[in-house]
């Protein structure tokens, strides 16, 4: 060793023996080589995008980056006491290739950042497929697509949704005055999706609620639910059958 090296250590507070420096100088190339190699990855990522019509900014980006750092890194294995603390400079690298994926936002279509990862000649981005699985570059251009168009019709629905909810509310207030007339929401027990519903609560604690028509006839509303405040006997439930009108 040098007696530069000497002082350098000295200025560390560490005296390395031969066998740390070589632990040292050869994690700090390995740092390099995998630095190296992420930066490769990221091009053919980026490569495999372009050729397939993804647009660079417009349907992904990629916020890679390496960088050198200086810090101080703990080496040897605190087990068998040869751990020992030393400052080293060397490459870093991180970020990577994401696509721009629509998602909707507090009523507004908005892009967040989805990682696509590569296994040999196909990517996966999981936001945009429903199976985690790689895809043919042009395959994954068709899914992304097919999610960020989705997404579009979907926002749509919603703005559709929620004016027709604003109207029958209105209806319903108009029809039953002294009723309390309110937008919900209920879920599908099999895939626990949500919908919206309308509730209409009388002053007995009655409570009637609906949801929207089908298709584009949102407003024609159809009977979701029902709770009736007033108990009723076994006796007094008979009677009222017995005393229905035959169909």
């Amino acid at each position: 060793m040098s007696n530069l090296e000497n002082q350098l250590d000295l200025f560390h507070g560490v005296v390395l023996t031969q066998d740390q420096e070589k632990e040292v100088n050869d994690w700090v190339k390995r740092q390099a080589t995998n630095a190296a190699e992420n930066q490769e990855n990221v091009n053919r990522i980026m490569l495999m995008l372009d050729e397939a019509g993804f647009v660079q900014g417009k349907d992904y980006n990629s916020n890679f980056e390496i960088h050198e750092v200086t810090c101080d890194r703990e080496f040897g294995y605190s087990y068998n006491n040869t751990n020992y603390e030393y400052e080293v400079t060397y490459l870093n690298s991180c970020g990577n290739v994401y696509l721009k994926v629509n998602t909707i936002h507090e009523g507004k279509i908005k892009n967040y950042n989805s990682t696509v990862s590569r296994e040999g000649d196909k990517l996966m981005c999981t936001s945009v497929t429903s199976q985690y699985r790689y895809y043919k570059p042009s395959s994954l251009l068709v899914k992304f697509n097919e999610h960020n168009s989705l997404q579009n019709s979907k926002l749509n629905r919603l703005n559709a949704e929620d004016i027709a909810i604003e109207n029958i509310i209105t209806k319903f207030q108009n029809q039953y005055p002294k009723a309390e007339v309110t937008r919900g929401s209920d879920y599908y027990r099999r895939s626990y999706q949500e919908f919206p519903i309308v509730k209409v609560k009388f002053e007995s604690g009655s409570e009637v609620s609906f949801t929207l028509g089908w298709s584009d006839d949102l407003e024609n509303v159809r009977f979701h639910k029902k709770h009736d405040a007033v108990s009723e006997s076994t006796e007094a439930l008979m009677e009222r059958f017995n005393n229905q009108k035959a169909k």
